[in-house]
Protein backbone atom coordinates (compact mmCIF):
# COMPACT_ATOMS: atom_id res chain seq x y z
CA UNK A 1 0.00 0.00 0.00
CA UNK A 2 1.60 3.77 -0.73
CA UNK A 3 1.69 6.09 2.05
CA UNK A 4 1.21 10.05 1.58
CA UNK A 5 3.80 11.37 -1.51
CA UNK A 6 6.67 13.37 -0.20
CA UNK A 7 7.44 16.32 -2.27
CA UNK A 8 11.28 16.35 -2.13
CA UNK A 9 13.44 14.28 0.10
CA UNK A 10 12.98 15.26 3.72
CA UNK A 11 16.75 14.88 4.57
CA UNK A 12 17.79 17.12 2.27
CA UNK A 13 16.99 20.16 3.95
CA UNK A 14 20.45 21.86 3.09
CA UNK A 15 19.67 21.40 -0.22
CA UNK A 16 16.46 22.20 -0.38
CA UNK A 17 16.65 25.36 -2.58
CA UNK A 18 18.05 23.47 -5.01
CA UNK A 19 15.08 20.68 -4.90
CA UNK A 20 12.31 23.24 -5.07
CA UNK A 21 12.13 24.36 -8.89
CA UNK A 22 11.55 20.70 -9.39
CA UNK A 23 8.14 20.89 -7.55
CA UNK A 24 5.85 21.56 -10.81
CA UNK A 25 7.72 17.96 -12.51
CA UNK A 26 7.45 15.68 -9.76
CA UNK A 27 6.84 14.09 -6.65
CA UNK A 28 8.51 11.09 -4.76
CA UNK A 29 6.87 8.50 -3.00
CA UNK A 30 7.63 7.15 0.17
CA UNK A 31 6.29 3.58 -0.67
CA UNK A 32 7.96 2.06 -2.73
CA UNK A 33 10.40 4.48 -1.51
CA UNK A 34 12.37 7.01 -3.83
CA UNK A 35 9.97 6.61 -6.74
CA UNK A 36 9.42 9.56 -9.06
CA UNK A 37 5.85 9.98 -10.11
CA UNK A 38 5.62 12.49 -13.15
CA UNK A 39 3.13 15.10 -11.76
CA UNK A 40 2.22 16.19 -15.87
CA UNK A 41 1.73 12.54 -17.04
CA UNK A 42 0.62 11.05 -13.46
CA UNK A 43 2.76 7.87 -14.34
CA UNK A 44 6.00 6.15 -11.98
CA UNK A 45 9.16 7.28 -13.81
CA UNK A 46 12.36 4.90 -12.71
CA UNK A 47 14.68 6.84 -10.87
CA UNK A 48 17.23 5.44 -14.03
CA UNK A 49 14.72 7.44 -16.91
CA UNK A 50 13.95 10.56 -14.73
CA UNK A 51 15.98 12.91 -15.83
CA UNK A 52 15.50 11.64 -20.34
CA UNK A 53 11.57 11.52 -19.33
CA UNK A 54 11.79 14.89 -17.99
CA UNK A 55 13.76 16.55 -20.74
CA UNK A 56 12.28 14.58 -23.61
CA UNK A 57 8.52 14.91 -22.85
CA UNK A 58 8.33 17.84 -20.79
CA UNK A 59 11.29 20.25 -21.65
CA UNK A 60 13.04 20.35 -18.69
CA UNK A 61 15.02 23.51 -18.43
CA UNK A 62 18.58 23.51 -18.60
CA UNK A 63 19.55 25.14 -14.85
CA UNK A 64 16.80 22.74 -13.40
CA UNK A 65 19.03 19.59 -14.84
CA UNK A 66 21.73 19.46 -12.30
CA UNK A 67 18.64 19.79 -9.52
CA UNK A 68 17.43 16.43 -11.51
CA UNK A 69 21.21 14.74 -11.20
CA UNK A 70 21.50 15.19 -7.56
CA UNK A 71 18.16 14.36 -6.78
CA UNK A 72 18.21 10.74 -8.71
CA UNK A 73 21.89 10.13 -6.73
CA UNK A 74 19.98 10.12 -4.06
CA UNK A 75 17.26 7.88 -4.80
CA UNK A 76 17.25 4.23 -4.48
CA UNK A 77 18.09 2.10 -8.01
CA UNK A 78 14.57 1.00 -8.57
CA UNK A 79 13.59 -1.49 -11.14
CA UNK A 80 10.36 -2.63 -12.57
CA UNK A 81 9.81 -5.39 -10.81
CA UNK A 82 10.72 -3.21 -7.49
CA UNK A 83 6.95 -2.09 -7.99
CA UNK A 84 4.33 -3.76 -5.89
CA UNK A 85 0.87 -4.53 -7.67
CA UNK A 86 -1.69 -2.85 -5.37
CA UNK A 87 -4.71 -5.07 -4.41
CA UNK A 88 -7.46 -4.95 -6.52
CA UNK A 89 -10.66 -2.57 -4.94
CA UNK A 90 -7.50 -0.13 -3.38
CA UNK A 91 -9.00 3.43 -3.27
CA UNK A 92 -7.18 5.44 -6.64
CA UNK A 93 -3.84 7.22 -5.64
CA UNK A 94 -4.25 10.52 -6.95
CA UNK A 95 -0.85 10.92 -7.98
CA UNK A 96 -1.43 8.45 -10.57
CA UNK A 97 -3.88 8.34 -13.74
CA UNK A 98 -7.31 6.39 -13.60
CA UNK A 99 -8.06 4.53 -16.82
CA UNK A 100 -10.99 3.21 -17.69
CA UNK A 101 -10.30 -0.37 -18.75
CA UNK A 102 -11.73 -3.89 -18.74
CA UNK A 103 -11.69 -6.97 -16.14
CA UNK A 104 -11.69 -10.85 -17.01
CA UNK A 105 -15.07 -11.80 -14.34
CA UNK A 106 -13.11 -15.02 -13.85
CA UNK A 107 -9.39 -13.94 -13.16
CA UNK A 108 -7.79 -10.82 -12.50
CA UNK A 109 -7.01 -10.09 -16.09
CA UNK A 110 -7.26 -6.49 -16.81
CA UNK A 111 -6.69 -4.62 -20.00
CA UNK A 112 -7.41 -0.98 -21.74
CA UNK A 113 -8.09 -3.08 -24.61
CA UNK A 114 -11.52 -4.86 -24.79
CA UNK A 115 -10.05 -6.46 -27.83
CA UNK A 116 -6.91 -7.68 -25.19
CA UNK A 117 -9.82 -9.13 -22.34
CA UNK A 118 -11.61 -11.21 -25.45
CA UNK A 119 -8.90 -12.98 -26.42
CA UNK A 120 -7.74 -13.71 -23.14
CA UNK A 121 -11.02 -15.05 -22.30
CA UNK A 122 -11.37 -17.38 -25.37
CA UNK A 123 -7.80 -18.58 -25.24
CA UNK A 124 -7.65 -18.77 -21.31
CA UNK A 125 -11.69 -19.55 -20.09
CA UNK A 126 -12.41 -21.26 -23.61
CA UNK A 127 -15.89 -18.62 -23.26
CA UNK A 128 -17.36 -15.84 -25.57
CA UNK A 129 -16.84 -12.22 -24.15
CA UNK A 130 -20.69 -11.68 -23.84
CA UNK A 131 -21.27 -10.79 -20.13
CA UNK A 132 -17.63 -12.04 -18.96
CA UNK A 133 -15.99 -9.03 -18.50
CA UNK A 134 -16.73 -5.62 -17.07
CA UNK A 135 -15.54 -2.01 -17.95
CA UNK A 136 -13.61 -1.01 -14.49
CA UNK A 137 -11.39 1.77 -13.80
CA UNK A 138 -7.72 0.92 -13.43
CA UNK A 139 -4.35 2.37 -12.46
CA UNK A 140 -0.53 1.14 -13.36
CA UNK A 141 2.72 2.70 -12.26
CA UNK A 142 3.54 2.69 -15.64
CA UNK A 143 2.28 3.07 -19.20
CA UNK A 144 2.44 1.57 -22.13
CA UNK A 145 3.42 -1.95 -22.69
CA UNK A 146 4.70 -2.13 -19.06
CA UNK A 147 1.59 -1.11 -17.42
CA UNK A 148 0.34 -3.50 -14.66
CA UNK A 149 -3.14 -2.36 -13.49
CA UNK A 150 -4.96 -2.67 -10.94
CA UNK A 151 -8.91 -2.12 -9.86
CA UNK A 152 -9.21 1.12 -8.05
CA UNK A 153 -12.17 2.58 -6.13
CA UNK A 154 -12.28 6.06 -7.02
CA UNK A 155 -13.91 8.69 -5.03
CA UNK A 156 -17.23 11.01 -5.44
CA UNK A 157 -18.12 14.33 -4.73
CA UNK A 158 -21.46 15.71 -4.51
CA UNK A 159 -22.13 18.21 -7.55
CA UNK A 160 -25.88 18.99 -7.27
CA UNK A 161 -29.51 17.44 -6.26
CA UNK A 162 -27.53 14.23 -4.57
CA UNK A 163 -26.09 13.47 -8.14
CA UNK A 164 -22.74 11.70 -7.92
CA UNK A 165 -19.57 11.48 -10.39
CA UNK A 166 -16.06 10.63 -10.15
CA UNK A 167 -13.94 12.60 -9.06
CA UNK A 168 -11.68 14.14 -12.05
CA UNK A 169 -7.77 14.04 -11.70
CA UNK A 170 -5.37 15.75 -11.12
CA UNK A 171 -6.13 15.67 -7.40
CA UNK A 172 -6.32 19.56 -7.38
CA UNK A 173 -9.72 19.04 -9.15
CA UNK A 174 -11.11 16.95 -6.30
CA UNK A 175 -9.92 19.11 -3.70
CA UNK A 176 -11.68 22.20 -5.16
CA UNK A 177 -15.00 20.69 -5.42
CA UNK A 178 -14.83 18.92 -2.23
CA UNK A 179 -14.21 22.66 -0.86
CA UNK A 180 -17.45 23.72 -3.03
CA UNK A 181 -20.06 21.55 -1.20
CA UNK A 182 -21.63 22.57 1.63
Amino acid sequence: MCSLPTILPSDADAHHAQYEGLKPYLIILDNPVGLPICLKCQNAILPRSLMDHLRKQHDLPVDLRAAVRQLVSTLPPLDISDLPLQPNGSVALSELRVVESFQCRHCPFIRRDVTDVRKHLNKEHSLSAAGNYEQIQAQSWLGGKRAVYWRVKVPVVSVGFGVKAPVKWPRELGEKKEQEVP
